[in-house]
């Protein structure tokens, strides 16, 4: 649900508890300002019999005020413990079909040393049940009419002030790192939406800005730091061919394998930091099969030094959204990891379907906890000649494309799946 039903959702609802609680207040306050009336004018009443009685004690209030009124004269020893009491009382009445309300107002008066009991009553029709059901229906098909034009107005409302949002929202689905020209937002008077559209274009132009000066500080580090590396390792090959005695020999191996280990590490790293903001392309499809059988063919003279055994079945066409390099990167590492932490004359089981890919291989048990595997500098056999690396760019690498990876272990079987998103 968009943001504009959500509002018209909401506004439908707090206009028709408006309406309902103010039909409510309306009714109970027109019922109540009846009979506070009603009172009022029989108070007034009986405050007038009781001025005309004081000053004509012969005042003959039955030919005044017909029924409405009754006076009466206490006895001396009465004994009155209000001034005045108003009573209602609901009756049937024959003659007109109907409910009607009694409201009496009696007072207690001493005029000339007397006594007196002044009665005033009125009656008032209740309202039949008929009646007030035609007019609740009345009222609810008002309130109908009102919540659909509610709903229709603020729906199309909603939609043009929130215009400049929602193409704000398409200039960001559209937004790409690589592009040279700025996002290109709606003006608005709205400050919000300004505020809005002023932090879009300031963050845009900061990310392309640092994505240039990342992408340039890679490409530099890479050139920089491969370079001498590669000429220390062949400095170190020239003097391993000379002649040493077998400590300078080890010390130089070491080193040699050191360097190229710190190399790799380069790589990868750098590998990583282009890959924070790589841009997956949509419509990059790769046989997937066909660079699997490819990588595996690759390897076969390793496999065979290690005297591994390879049990394979793959799909053919599995057809994948995946970078043709990206997608090398994932299996060699996988068939690295599995070729480096096996056994003597042990195996590797590859298999590929539509929906998933999965390599497996005999192994001795991880020594750290499987959802540390995937992070950078974790190893899960340190005696084995790995800068543990390898497993974080491959879930990295799947993480631009959506895609899972697990990983268990069990019977002595290490196990990678990527179940592949459609």
């Amino acid at each position: 649900m968009n943001l504009s039903f959500r509002f018209a959702r909401a506004f439908t609802f707090l206009v028709f508890f408006v309406l309902v609680t103010g039909f409510a207040i309306l009714y109970f306050a027109f019922e109540r300002a009846t009979m506070r009336s009603a009172i009022l004018k029989l108070e007034d009443l009986n405050e007038y019999v009781t001025h005309k009685l004081e000053k004509d004690s012969a005042y003959d209030y039955l030919k005044s005020h017909h029924r409405q009124t009754q006076v009466k004269i206490l006895p001396p020893d009465t004994k009155i413990a209000k001034e005045k009491i108003i009573e209602e009382k609901y009756l049937w009445n024959k003659s007109i079909q109907s409910y009607i309300n009694r409201i009496s107002v009696t007072t207690y008066p001493v005029i000339h040393q007397k006594k007196y009991s002044i009665t005033s009553v009125r009656y008032i029709t209740i309202i039949e049940n008929r009646f007030m059901m035609s007019i609740i229906m009345v009222v609810a098909w008002i309130m109908v009419f009102l919540v659909i034009l509610t709903i229709i107005v603020s729906v199309l409302v909603s939609k043009k002030i929130l215009d400049p949002f929602y193409h704000a929202m398409d200039e960001i689905k559209k937004f790409r790192l690589r592009d040279n020209s700025p996002m290109n937002l709606m003006e608005t008077e709205t400050e919000e939406f300004k505020s809005l559209n002023k932090f879009l274009l300031k963050m845009s132009e900061s990310s392309k800005k640092d994505y240039n000066v990342l992408e340039e500080l890679s490409e530099n580090t890479s050139h920089e730091l491969q370079t001498p590396l590669a000429s220390i390792k062949g400095k170190i090959e020239l003097l391993m061919d000379s002649e040493l005695s077998e400590n300078q020999l080890i010390t130089l191996s070491s080193m040699n394998d050191e360097l190229d280990r710190l190399s790799s590490i380069n790589q990868s790293l750098i590998l990583l930091a282009k890959l924070e903001h790589f841009e997956k392309n949509d419509s990059q499809l790769i046989n997937f099969s066909e660079l699997l059988k490819d990588r595996l063919h690759y390897f076969e003279d390793l496999f065979e030094i290690q005297n591994l055994t390879l049990v394979n079945e793959i799909q053919d066409d599995v057809y994948l959204n995946f970078d043709e390099n990206l997608a090398s990167i994932v299996i060699n590492n996988l068939i690295n990891n599995s070729k480096r932490h096996n056994i003597e004359n042990g195996k590797i089981f590859v298999k590929l379907t539509e929906t998933y890919f999965q390599i497996s291989n005999t192994g001795n048990p991880p020594t750290i906890s499987t959802e540390e595997l995937f992070k950078r500098f974790k190893r899960g056999n340190p005696n084995q000649n790995s800068i543990g690396i390898g497993l974080a760019l491959v879930k990295k690498i799947l993480e631009i494309y959506n895609t899972e990876i697990s990983y268990h272990f069990e019977h002595n079987l290490h196990t990678v799946k990527i179940n592949f998103t459609k």
